[in-house]
């Protein structure tokens, strides 16, 4: 299939990869910036300089987190001639909007397969991502070939350096939406950067430390898996965390809490759209029923 994004591929130290990504999608962040700008002001009723001040306070978290992290994060900004408010403001764009919205768009439907449930004999990890339709066009491709790390293969909004993807070590991450009555924003290391570090791990437990080991300030989902037969999934909210893995060769999660450690919060999704109840139900019974279809 052709890729409907741009696709950008970019190479060397943290600094270098993020200044070729910032100048090589100056127009797609230009876009992305004024589109969530906008959309915090309508949704949210944050002025601009509301958000960019939200976000200058993950700079030190992230420093902390993953310095060359948050060096690609100032070679984008460079790249683009952006302000690094802006750039740090898309990679915290989760944590602003789902830290005053209990009413997500939409939903994602996200699966883990291992081996012995494929006809391929292969891990397989897919999701959809049923989002907001403005994003499109800020969205690109992106191959990351960086310095002492894995390389990547990602789907992201441009400006951010994490999302859904794959690296070298043929390890994985897709992730859920989830929001509690307990997620508001605090400082701490967005979503999407913690996706970012996942992917720059070697080895599953390598990626799953650096999750569990950042605050969060906002609750979400992410699968994470890995070539020979490994997946997990991370079921997060500002109080816990549970810890699932697959049963009958499969995982699957939606937009709702489903773990044991979820009892500690009120899910504010599942009263508003309902669907990622049925969802997942659909999922789970096609995974069981006929798996080696729905996952060739």
């Amino acid at each position: 299939m052709p890729d409907p994004f741009p696709f950008i591929k970019v190479a060397g130290s943290a600094h270098e990869c993020g200044l070729k990504y910032g100048k090589a999608t100056k127009k797609q962040i230009r876009y992305n910036v004024d589109y969530y700008i906008g959309l915090w002001g309508r949704i949210c009723g944050m002025t601009e300089r509301e958000a960019l001040n939200k976000a200058s306070m993950t700079a030190e978290p992230i420093k902390r987190y993953d310095a060359s992290i948050y060096e690609e994060i100032e070679g984008i900004a460079e790249g683009s001639e952006s302000k690094l408010e802006e750039i740090l403001a898309l990679n915290t764009r989760y944590e602003l909007l789902f830290s005053q919205v209990k009413l997500p768009p939409d939903g994602c439907t996200a699966i883990a397969t291992l081996p012995d449930a494929t006809t391929v004999r292969h891990s397989l990890l897919a999701q959809n991502w049923d989002y907001r339709p403005g994003i499109t066009d800020g969205c690109v491709t992106l191959e990351i070939r960086q310095d002492g790390k894995p390389s990547i293969l990602l789907h992201a909004e441009a400006g951010t350096v994490g999302h859904k993807g794959v690296n070298s070590y043929g390890l994985g991450i897709v992730l859920n939406a989830l929001v509690s009555d307990k997620d508001t924003f605090t400082p701490n290391p967005p979503l999407l950067v913690q996706c970012r570090k996942a992917l720059n791990s070697r080895w599953l437990n390598e990626a799953i430390m650096g999750v569990l080991n950042a605050k969060h300030s906002v609750s979400s989902n992410l699968i994470l898996a890995q070539a020979g037969g490994v997946a997990i999934d991370l079921e997060m909210s500002p109080l816990d965390t549970s810890i699932m893995v697959p049963e009958n060769g499969y995982i699957a999660h939606t937009n709702h809490f489903i773990g044991p450690r979820s009892l500690s919060v009120r899910d504010t999704f599942v009263p508003q759209i309902p669907n990622t109840i049925y969802r997942l139900s659909r999922t789970n019974s096609a995974l069981k029923n006929g798996g080696t279809q729905v996952c060739p």
